[in-house]
């Protein structure tokens, strides 16, 4: 029997927590494409090579709202999160051939507290509970340059960019696993408590060639070009140190719970983790007024090197695999005029196997995704308000396992600065 308690996901229990793969929202509108993106008022640090690509400075901050349903063969649970999704800045240089990048958000999430119980041999019943939380952080830094480019006085031609950044990677997840005995049968309450520290450096590199499908004969005529990417997150070994403490307690009918006595306790075991590569391959159309996207990520946790003594991951972990496919349009383009018609429409769709493994199986997970970035400002700058939703559903094929349907709103501001917006103005006093 199982009673998810908080309000994240119960599989959030298994490997290093939930992977969070998208760090702004205007990505995950467009079903969290990344690495062929070229949108010059946003930061994608899937793609380093993409800060090419900036044309103002930009700040991003985003985050979202999540509703979940949880479904077994013992019921059914509605659970409600909030979550970051980080901060990014990013600024053009080299007269446009080159853009400067960083920012921190969030890179896996552990929150349950899971119950359950079981039968003594002496028929008495024991009550148990599973409680998890923390997870990693990444905080990243990066450069993205033209290696190569080929332009004509219409603008036709071709481009390749190159980037890569620095990551730091840092954070831990603390496990609690605490066993209640009926009182007067001779037993004592029993708590395990775990925590895993890490931190250490990454990184991820990237190239992308930007060509023509569709060349411009004059200035009125609309282009349709078409973008090639690889991104790679190279394996890396970060530091690892664990905690344990093993102790006895006594609790009350008021949950009032006072400490015994120690049963073992383990103090700076240290370690490493070794990342296993990830490999990221996309595809885009451009034009001035849509942009179409297609990428495939792959990362094989199975090759996962953990190193820390007395440490075991709860499950075992398999590769993970995501397909996404990603559009947006802004009828206007990059020209002034309405509010409408400046506004970013935008639809996406993945399906992706995750890295944990739930009683052998594969998790799936399959979302639809839409949204709207609103300009702000009048038409004077690029700043703008983007609000999406992603629908979906995880699952196991593991007989009687839990079901979790999800939606998620997501909220966040890009700001171009200008000297024309109102935060810049002069006030005088009088």
């Amino acid at each position: 029997m199982w009673a998810q308690e908080s309000d994240e996901s119960p599989y959030s229990s298994y490997g290093f927590g939930d992977l969070l793969n998208t760090n702004q929202v205007v990505q995950a509108a467009m079903g969290g494409v990344g690495v062929a993106a070229t949108d010059p008022y946003s930061v994608s640090a899937q793609q380093p090579a993409s800060y090419a690509h900036l044309l103002k400075p930009t700040f991003e901050i985003g985050g979202l709202a999540r509703w979940v349903r949880l479904r077994s063969d013992e019921g059914e649970q509605q659970r409600r999160a909030v979550r970051p999704l980080g901060l990014s800045v990013g600024i053009p240089f080299a007269k446009g051939k080159a853009g400067l990048a960083l920012g921190l958000s969030p890179f896996t999430d552990v929150g349950y507290r899971i119950g359950d119980t079981g039968t003594l041999p002496d028929g008495g019943s024991v009550r148990y509970t599973y409680e998890g939380s923390g997870g990693l952080n990444k905080a990243f830094v990066g450069v993205g340059t033209t290696v190569w480019q080929k332009r004509d006085s219409l603008g036709n031609g071709h481009k390749l960019t190159a980037g890569g950044n620095f990551v730091y990677l840092f954070g831990g997840i603390e496990r609690t696993r605490k066993a209640y005995y009926p009182e007067g049968w001779n037993y004592l309450n029993t708590q395990a408590f775990s925590s895993l520290v890490m931190r250490g450096p990454a990184a991820t590199l990237g190239l992308q060639y930007l060509g023509d499908l569709r060349r411009r004969t004059t200035l009125d005529e609309e282009p349709l070009r078409y973008t090639v990417a690889l991104s790679v997150d190279p394996g890396f070994a970060i530091s690892a140190r664990r905690t344990e403490l093993v102790n006895s307690f006594t609790a009350t009918t008021t949950g009032v719970e006072t400490f015994r006595d120690t049963i073992s306790y383990t103090d700076g075991s240290r370690g490493t983790v070794g990342l296993p590569t990830a490999w990221g391959l996309g595809v885009g159309l451009v034009s001035p007024t849509w942009t179409v996207m297609a990428e495939a990520r792959l990362r094989d946790w199975s090759s996962l090197r953990l190193d820390v003594e007395g440490y075991a991951l709860p499950e075992d972990l398999g590769p993970s695999m995501s397909y996404a496919l990603g559009a947006a349009w802004t009828p206007l383009g990059l020209r002034n005029g309405s509010f409408l018609g400046r506004t970013t429409y935008r639809l996406g769709v993945r399906h992706a196997q995750d890295y944990l493994r739930v009683g052998g199986e594969a998790l799936r997970e399959t979302a639809v995704s839409a949204g709207l970035s609103l300009p702000l400002m009048g038409s004077m700058t690029r700043s703008r308000f983007t609000i999406g939703a992603d629908l979906g559903q995880r699952t196991s094929p593991a007989v009687g396992r839990i079901s979790e349907g999800f939606l998620d709103l997501y909220v966040g501001f890009t700001i171009t600065p200008d000297i024309r917006e109102v935060w810049f103005r002069k006030r005088r006093i009088e």
